[in-house]
């Protein structure tokens, strides 16, 4: 599990490298007026000797016009993404594990946490989350404190951008009890990480982030001096949204 979790951090790296050396001007962007009036914006990759023009907007769309529909081409100063403001990060994933319990049930889980805060810079956003986590045997209400930010800056040709994450907080044990004299205690929680943030619109992002997962959990039997602590140990594999 550990070299699927390595493997999987390198093509992150490996990728946002790869789209790094396509970058030409990240301040200016192209822009294509059309005799019928339409204004397209990114990124022009034919030559202007050629008898089309082809256009690559943001999101990734290519556009080819014969060169007799196109009134002009200019260049001006590429709109910014927002580096202050609110910020909402939704995600939803696997809590992956190898391992049984005792009674030989899989110790595999999924997860899923809505994060509100306030993003300060690319580098740096801070806010609290909440959500579900599912586990074959218990269920936990997580409240945690998260810190993230990007570990690269914007290119005009949104491709990519690699992002950590570092989650610490308590989690409600939230397990319906059917057997009598037991009582369910949650635990602290926390999740670290790396991932890649797939700009799609000039302020929401797909997600993909793969990590470590740690939820700490108590069974006590009331009238007993005994407590039994058992940490669930995950390999995180999320997908979501930001916006």
């Amino acid at each position: 599990m550990r070299h699927s979790v390595l493997t999987f951090l390198f093509i992150c790296f490996i990728t946002s490298t790869g789209y790094a050396q396509t970058i030409t001007d990240p301040t200016t962007t192209d822009v294509l007026l059309l005799r019928n009036g339409w204004v397209l914006r990114g990124q022009i990759l034919s030559a202007l000797s050629d008898s089309s023009v082809t256009l690559e907007t943001r999101d990734g769309n290519r556009f080819v016009f014969p060169q007799t529909n196109v009134l002009s081409i200019r260049h001006e100063k590429a709109p910014a993404a927002r580096s202050r403001g609110y910020g909402l990060f939704v995600e939803l994933g696997p809590l992956a594990a190898r391992n049984t319990t005792a009674q030989a049930v899989t110790t595999a889980a999924i997860t899923f946490h809505v994060i509100n805060g306030f993003r300060f810079s690319r580098w740096l956003y801070a806010g609290l989350g909440t959500g579900v986590d599912l586990y074959a045997t218990q269920t936990f209400v997580p409240f945690f404190a998260s810190v993230r930010g990007d570990l690269s800056g914007p290119s005009q040709r949104q491709g990519p951008i690699p992002f950590y994450f570092v989650d610490g907080g308590y989690g409600f044990n939230a397990t319906v009890n059917d057997t009598p004299g037991l009582n369910y205690i949650g635990g602290a929680y926390t999740s670290a990480g790396l991932g890649l943030r797939f700009p799609f619109v000039r302020n929401t992002s797909f997600l993909l982030s793969g990590g470590y997962y740690l939820q700490r959990s108590i069974i006590e039997q009331p009238g007993r001096s005994s407590r039994q602590s058992s940490d669930f140990n995950r390999v995180a594999i999320r997908a979501g949204f930001t916006f």
